[in-house]
């Protein structure tokens, strides 16, 4: 037996999984990440330099474990960036992470409270200073989940989105737009919880089932004569209401009836009293009214329902708040109920319903509330001072992108979602009452109360503020952008002495810096890589966050750049718990990808990720799917072993020269002397075809066919009849041998995007053989 041989029978009979690691490490020594570096390859090798293949990765939350789904998303961002890079792009995949503000603000302030502390105690800037150093440890250990997937990031260009250079950009932006007059200050409903204190958008929420109320009650009309008629054709005297939250009623602005509704025609254009509240309040005709729901009688309460807030806006009801941001009862209500709980309002409100002969019928129901994501605290909608970006224009233009094909939504139900949400776009708060996070760059001249009590009195001056309030000016009532502390006002009048100008304490709404995400991580608009990189190709990413930030990427990335930020953008659904339910914390059934990881191997979970996570839809888990794929990548390492195991150590300079006259041969299209390379060649393009569309489920499933049913069953069986009883050496075997290498690596080749340490490991053994050489990662496909 030859040295070659005995070299060759060091290969392990199954490929070991755990040897993923040392591989990767070999990939970042390689400097191949960099997308300057793979250029630079090109060029010395004579490889044709195709434009950049870009992609900002979406950063995960820094602030817990990674799950499934952050390594389903990165498998198909690596397969992208491998398969470009072995196309001839330099390839640069930008990795980082996302402080999210609201979720890592509740699970610190958890940890705290864990070691019997408080942010409150603490102060803003030390609560800061610790949560950065919670975020840069968690961000440490979620990059290694990354690097295990095999995700071949530039881990140099590495961004955090509280990075002082990407604040400077996030801040350059708000400058601009609120100079533009598309931000601004002004009331607005919203999300607010009562626990964290602060406003949510909806994908800070969720819908939990809980036990309630659903409450019948009587708005007697304010002449009699509508009473006789109303108790007459409906059976009391006023018009009924049934609702889950009764204590809103103090807010009520309003009864609505669908016009259509033969019930209530007589009564529109009449008035009733508020029970309780003792106001007047209209009847109103709208369709957006159900008649089916309830009674067909809905109370309107602009200040406490997004659905009533549209309906106030169309009739120009009064808004008025009830309920605090602490959820507590407030404003121009009676005494006894100030100060209270929504749920012990409610109670109080019943009784005495329940007393003036006016409260029909109570049910007992479970009925779906929306809650706090992090702390699952029930939200109340408010109307609130917040900063709002006037987003219709934004929209617009980004409509024109999707419309004109120059964003591109896969697959195309999500693309037809997400121009239904540009065009019934809602202006966007971007405030929040939080601490981490990056301040909104304001001063208040004279503090917020005073500009803010100016917007609810446009006609009153600041003369007609001190009147009512008792208090002195210390400024013009106007607001200053600035990051720093403005030296003075020049609209005020008085001495600087007197001058008082209050630092904005709120911060921006993540989606406001993370929406800045494909330019600002590239240097912004004069950027070096900025001019080379952007706009990108692909954006990656979850279904479930289409709106909340895909949505914001186009529109902020067009109105700072002039361009939309990708020409596609590629949507995995969820991966989803084998019983079909989201994995979760709270439910105890979510699997770590260190567990497959070890058990399986990153190939094995990746290859489940390319043929059963379609584009949009959610995948069950299905270990038994990966546990299989695990004995195809044992398949490739075997196969590859065998061929090894039958050369010869005299025999490998006469193969490399066989080897490099195929290759001129497949570059020049000269094949049709061997059936074998022809179908290799075909499979190829086919696959090349498949990537190139993103159509990675059916890549995978023609690697597996054809390696699998072709190449082992077919091409190494024939090989070894073509071979039998050949002279070592000899023209046949060499001929039957170089042709099995090559097609072998022309395959590994092709599936090293979706099945990258396998094919690596192998590759490096052919490479010690002599029979390759490099990285297969820089190898060109084609």
């Amino acid at each position: 037996m030859s040295e070659k041989q005995d070299k060759t029978k060091q290969m392990e009979s199954a490929f070991d999984a755990s040897t993923e690691e040392s591989l990767y490490k070999l990939w970042e020594e390689s400097g191949f990440f960099t997308p300057e570096n793979v250029e630079k390859y090109l060029k010395e090798n004579g490889n044709e330099i195709k434009k950049p293949f870009t992609i900002t990765l979406p950063p995960p939350n820094a602030n817990g474990q990674l799950h499934l789904g952050h390594t389903c998303g990165y498998s198909f961002q690596d397969a992208m960036g491998r398969f470009n890079r072995m196309m001839g792009h330099p390839t640069l995949l930008l990795p980082g992470k996302d402080h999210a503000s609201i979720q890592t603000e509740a699970v610190f302030s958890r940890i705290l409270e864990e070691q019997g502390e408080n942010k409150w105690d603490l102060g803003r800037d030390e609560f800061y200073k610790r949560c950065y150093e919670f975020c840069m440890s968690a961000a440490k250990n979620a990059q290694e989940q990354e690097k295990r997937i095999g995700l071949s990031a530039d881990w140099s260009r590495d961004f955090f989105t509280l990075d002082p250079r990407l604040n400077e950009i996030i801040n350059e932006t708000f400058f601009e737009m609120f100079k533009d007059g598309l931000i601004y200050r002004g009331k607005y409903i919203i999300n607010q919880c009562p626990h964290c204190r602060t406003a949510l958008a909806d994908i800070d929420t969720e819908r939990k089932e809980m036990p309630g109320i659903f409450a019948y009650i009587v708005y007697p009309f304010t002449d009699e004569k509508d009473n006789d008629l109303a108790e007459k054709k409906l059976g009391q005297r006023g018009i009924m209401i049934a609702t889950t939250r009764p204590e809103t009623m103090l807010a009520d602005t309003a009864v609505a009836v669908n016009p259509d509704d033969d019930r209530y025609k007589e009564f529109v254009g009449k008035k009733v009293m508020l029970p309780v509240a003792n106001r007047e309040i209209p009847i109103i005709a709208d369709e957006a009214v159900d008649i089916e729901n309830g009674t067909g009688a809905l109370k309107v309460t602009p200040a406490h329902s997004p659905i009533d807030f549209d309906i106030g806006l169309t009739h120009n009801l009064d808004v008025i708040n009830v309920i605090d941001e602490n959820g507590h009862m407030t404003g121009e209500i009676p005494e006894r109920f100030k100060g209270m709980e929504t749920i012990e309002c409610s109670k109080a409100l019943v009784k005495e319903l329940e007393e003036m002969g006016l409260l029909n019928k109570i049910e007992r129901i479970k009925h779906e509330v929306t809650v706090c994501e992090r702390c699952q605290t029930p939200i109340e909608p408010i109307v609130s001072y917040q900063w709002f970006v006037d987003v219709k224009p934004l929209a617009e233009k980004a409509l024109e992108a999707i419309r004109t094909g120059k964003t591109i939504v896969i697959p195309d139900g999500q693309q037809s979602a997400l121009i239904h949400f540009f065009e019934n776009i809602k202006p966007w708060c971007i405030s929040r009452q939080l601490w981490w996070g990056q301040r909104i760059p304001v001063w208040y001249s004279g503090g917020k109360k005073l500009y803010d009590w100016l917007q609810d009195n446009p006609e009153s001056t600041i003369e007609d503020w001190e009147e009512e309030t008792g208090d002195k000016a210390k400024g013009s009532g106007k607001i200053i952008a600035s990051l720093d502390k403005p030296e003075n006002d020049p609209e005020w009048k008085g001495s600087s002495m007197d001058l008082w100008l209050e630092e904005e304490s709120d911060i921006f709404d993540t989606w406001f810096s993370s929406g800045q995400w494909p330019f600002s991580t590239l240097g912004g608009r004069e950027g070096e890589d900025f001019k080379k990189y952007y706009p990108t190709q692909v954006m990656e990413t979850a279904r479930d966050i289409l709106f909340w930030w895909v949505a914001r990427m186009m529109m902020l990335g067009i109105y700072k750049t002039g361009e939309t930020p990708f020409a596609r953008v590629f949507l995995h659904g969820l991966i989803l718990a084998a019983d079909g339910s989201k994995m979760s914390k709270s439910r105890n059934n979510g699997v770590a990808p260190a567990e497959v990881f070890k058990k399986y191997g990153a190939d094995a979970l990746r290859l489940w990720y390319f043929t059963d996570s379609l584009p949009g839809s959610n995948t069950l888990l299905q270990e038994e799917k990966i546990k299989g794929n695990r004995f195809f990548i044992n398949k490739i390492w075997n196969a590859s072993r065998f061929i090894l195991l039958n050369l010869e150590e005299s025999e490998i300079p006469a193969l490399r020269s066989r080897l490099e006259a195929i290759d001129n041969g497949w570059k020049n299209g000269d094949l049709s002397a061997s059936e074998i390379l022809m179908k290799t060649k075909e499979h190829t393009e086919k696959i090349i075809e498949y990537m190139d569309q993103l159509r990675f489920h059916l890549a995978a499933e023609s690697i597996r066919e054809f390696f699998w049913k072709y190449f082992c069953d077919i091409c190494i069986e024939d090989t070894k009849n073509e071979i039998k009883g050949k002279e070592i050496g000899s023209d046949e075997r060499i001929e039957s041998l170089a042709i099995l290498l090559y097609v072998l690596k022309q395959n590994l080749k092709i599936m090293h995007p979706l099945i990258p340490y396998i094919t690596e490991a192998v590759w490096q053994e052919l490479t010690k053989a002599g029979l390759a050489e490099g990285f297969i990662m820089v190898q060109q496909i084609g």
